[in-house]
């Protein structure tokens, strides 16, 4: 006697589960970026060229999101022309071979097209963020890192950073971000900690980011040493003429009336009002400040 067993051939996945599979990939990959931008934004992560990875890993995310979409998208599209082909009566004679569906390839790295937008108003946005590195001992340049996601495919002509012996000033106009919107950035430091050599500064533009260079002033020895972007007190106005020591020391003075004890106050307030008085000096009167009128009468003060 034959044993006849029954073989059970495997169902073929449906093509809208494959359909749903592949829009599910494609929200994991949109969740991931959303998630790891967020922690960037809020600034657990320190370290710039760790803060530059996750930037080109979420830019890398959302590409591969929107890859797998066009893929769903296109499943989808052939199985609704599958189902429409069933569903009509179908000859006698043998049908012809189905016409294949063209996937879309995925766009190529190129400058959008876009007509070009004037700025209406001279409103500009902070940027998101930007990172200084201060190099190394004896190094040339001091860079700025300026992440803007895109910033690669934008219109070279609305980039522009313009640099002083003191200052840089870098404008992004007109730009589209990933919500849709169009903004322009400014990012300008006016008070930097040195001076630097303008015929050797410049501005790179990568496919996320935007390098400031700045170069350092070379001294006798070495470059200037950099510890900070910006100095910690607004530097003065450079107009060409030498700086009155007279004034000096009544900066001076009045720094230690308002800082110090009421004694102090008193004794600073009759050298002051004597000095206006034309008293100051005479008769070896310092209104109680000793030999504090040393250099200072002839001072004018």
């Amino acid at each position: 006697m034959v044993e006849i067993s029954e073989v059970i051939e495997e169902a073929p996945t449906p093509p809208q589960a494959e359909t749903n599979a592949v829009d599910s990939r494609s929200q994991e990959r949109f969740a991931d970026a959303d998630e790891i931008e967020a922690a960037l934004l809020a600034h657990h992560i320190t370290r710039p060229s760790a803060q530059l990875h996750l930037q080109n890993l979420i830019t890398k995310l959302r590409k591969e999101g929107k890859a797998l979409q066009r893929v769903a998208a296109s499943t989808s599209a052939a199985t609704t022309v599958g189902s429409s082909d069933s569903a009509a009566p179908s000859p006698a004679v043998a049908k012809p071979a189905a016409a294949p569906v063209d996937v879309p390839t995925p766009p190529k790295k190129t400058p959008v097209t876009t007509p070009i937008i004037t700025s209406t108003t001279n409103k500009y946005q902070t940027f998101p963020t930007h990172y200084f590195d201060c190099g190394e001992y004896n190094s040339p340049l001091v860079t700025i890192y300026v992440p803007l996601t895109g910033i690669g495919t934008h219109d070279k002509s609305k980039i522009s950073c313009n640099f002083t012996s003191t200052s840089f000033d870098l404008i992004v106009s007109d730009f589209c971000t990933n919500d849709g919107k169009t903004k322009s950035y400014r990012l300008l430091n006016d008070n930097l900690e040195k001076e630097i050599d303008v015929s050797k500064s410049k501005y790179v533009v990568k496919p996320n980011k935007i390098l400031i260079k700045l170069g350092k002033i070379k001294g006798e020895y070495s470059y200037d040493h950099w510890t900070e972007l910006t100095a910690k007190k607004k530097k003065e106005n450079k107009g060409g003429k030498k700086e009155d020591p007279a004034a000096g020391i009544m900066d001076m003075m009045k720094d230690m009336y308002e800082s110090g004890d009421d004694n102090m106050k008193k004794m600073i307030g009759e050298t002051m009002y004597k000095q206006r008085t034309g008293q100051l000096g005479k008769d070896g009167a310092m209104g109680g400040m000793g030999g504090m009128d040393m250099g200072l009468g002839d001072m004018g003060i």
